[in-house]
């Protein structure tokens, strides 16, 4: 065992002192970390445990210091949560965009990535970086070399792509 698995270790034996072995410790915490999701209906529960699993392990390797284990992995948990909130909010802004509401959404999900895949690689990066990334429209403009007027007219002629792409997909016209 290296130092940093050690450290995983000993936060394991924190949360849950009365079982055992490691593995069983882990199960433990995956699965309430599952229930953690699941209780507020997000799709990729598993996804989501396992990203609020590697953040908890580089705070544990980083030797952060944790006061109350199961309140540190609850909160952990929760800000993963309101990052898939945010991100979800996005794609439901992004899906009225471009053609309002739809009542399947797994059609919704395979045009929007196919129509994605099928953008340049340039411009699909450039409406990534604006509706997904954490930074500043005001800096990704910059990074452009263009204005801010200039990079809200861009994505949306990008955007009306999609929309053409989008629609034509919907009615089964782009696969």
């Amino acid at each position: 065992m290296t130092i940093n698995d050690d450290a995983f270790e000993e936060f394991l034996v924190r949360l849950e002192p009365n079982i055992p072995s490691s593995s069983d410790r882990y199960s433990r915490v995956r699965v309430r970390l599952i229930k953690f999701f699941e209780w507020r209906h997000c799709r990729d529960r598993e996804g989501l445990t396992d990203e609020t699993i590697g953040r908890l392990l580089k705070h544990i390797y980083a030797r952060d210091q944790i006061g109350k284990p199961w309140s540190y992995v609850y909160a952990v948990a929760t800000n993963v949560y309101r990052e898939y909130v945010r991100k979800a909010a996005k794609l439901v802004d992004i899906q009225n965009d471009l053609e309002g509401p739809l009542d399947d959404s797994d059609d919704f999900i395979e045009c929007a990535r196919i129509c994605l895949e099928k953008l340049p690689n340039d411009k699909r990066r450039l409406v990534e970086q604006y509706y997904f990334d954490d930074g500043s429209r005001n800096e990704l403009a910059r990074q452009q070399g263009i204005s801010l007027p200039a990079l809200r007219l861009k994505v949306h002629r990008i955007k009306t792509e999609l929309k053409e792409c989008y629609c034509k997909c919907m009615r089964g016209q782009v696969r």
